[in-house]
């Protein structure tokens, strides 16, 4: 899975777009996602004229092999730079018309004082005209830039955003054809008129009650390979916590090959391990349950933490609980290897490695509630 990015930022002052962009790029690496980046300042696409450009042949055959793409760009009087703009002019031409269709785009904006909302929503519409889907976006001003290699919070929310635009690529999820194609279609079809279409006409089918689609996609439950998907998912999102602060950041060229920004996996502490409990929890086992788990970890580690479940939902909080239904006290070692599954916690308390106060029968719930292998 290859990701290209469009770089349609002013080289001089990009208001901190750079800095989005490269937290987005090792976010995409720590996913082992490979990226390119191209940059349109380079490319020197000249004005649309209704003809091709050399400049632009290669950069739109890199779309198309893309399996997504990232629109990042400045946001100039409540629009795209004019770099960007001049390029997606482009796609009006028939051999351009299909790089980004059906193809899942992440639209990046950031500006000086005010406009990246109206930016974003311009490259919104005409990602849809085009074919394409506007399936994840980040809207930043400069202020929010500034700071952002040391501001935990703003950097999260990048990371966040962009592991959330990897599920949509992971799980290849499709949308309905945005209506500009039918309108486009119908008045070609309708007059007969040498009119270029975006997309090729929907081949013409009977319709099909609601009933029966509901009935074939089986709306209530997961298929196998969603199954597998969402734990995979689950399971890659608990462990990837610690990466090394060592990154790449080369001078931009026309079209380059992003280097992959190196991960060394780094041991996590007990307490990130407790917390991310809720991703390995098995919703399919706990329909009715209704508990609260408090962990009180001392030693080499100390902290308290408690776990809600709600049938089906899970969710991890600091601190103590009010009334927990059982109380796990452990040292952090030997809770670090039940969390490990190097033995598990009833086989744990059996030994006095924990103890336990409450409810006894939820301990040996513990240890299926929570799948870590």
């Amino acid at each position: 899975m290859k990701i290209t990015i469009l770089f349609g930022n002013m080289p001089n002052n990009d208001y901190g777009l750079g800095k989005v962009v490269k937290i987005v790029r090792e976010t995409l690496a720590e996913l082992e996602i490979e990226t390119e980046e191209i940059n349109l300042g380079y490319a020197q696409a000249p004005y649309f004229d209704g003809m091709k450009s050399q400049s632009t042949d290669e950069v739109m055959r890199k779309l198309r092999d893309a399996s997504g793409v990232i629109f990042a760009t400045t946001a100039q009087l409540f629009a795209p730079t004019a770099i960007l703009q001049t390029f997606l002019e482009y796609f009006q031409h028939d051999e351009y018309s299909d790089a980004l269709r059906e193809k899942h785009c992440f639209m990046i904006t950031v500006s000086q004082n005010g406009g990246e909302r109206a930016a974003l929503e311009y490259l919104s519409r005409v990602i849809q005209f085009i074919g394409g889907f506007d399936s994840a976006s980040i809207g930043l001003q400069e202020v929010h830039t500034r700071g952002v290699e040391t501001d935990a919070e703003i950097r999260d929310i990048i990371e966040k955003e962009t592991e959330d635009y990897y599920r949509v690529l992971r799980q290849n999820r499709k949308r309905v054809i945005p209506r500009d194609y039918a309108v486009r279609d119908r008045i070609a079809n309708m007059t007969g008129a040498d009119v270029v279409t975006l997309a090729p006409a929907a081949e013409k089918k009977d319709k099909v009650p609601v009933s029966s689609v509901y009935k074939k996609l089986n709306l209530d439950k997961f298929n196998d390979q969603q199954e597998r998907d969402i734990q995979e998912l689950s399971k890659f999102f608990a462990d990837k916590y610690a990466t090394n602060d060592e990154t790449l950041e080369a001078e931009p060229v026309p079209v380059r090959k992003a280097a992959q920004a190196k991960v060394v996996p780094r041991e996590r502490t007990v307490k990130q391990m407790t917390q991310s409990l809720p991703h390995y929890f098995q919703p399919q086992l706990s329909a009715g349950l209704t508990a609260v788990m408090q962990f009180v970890v001392s030693g080499e580690e100390t902290f308290e933490g408690f776990i809600t479940i709600q049938s089906t939902d899970c969710e991890y909080a600091e601190g103590t609980a009010p009334a927990p239904d059982i109380t796990i006290l452990a040292e952090s070692g030997v809770w670090k290897d039940v969390l490990k599954n190097k033995y598990s916690a009833q086989k744990a308390f059996m030994t006095g490695g924990l103890k336990v106060r409450g409810n006894f029968v939820l301990l040996t719930k513990f240890d299926t509630l929570f799948k870590r292998d």
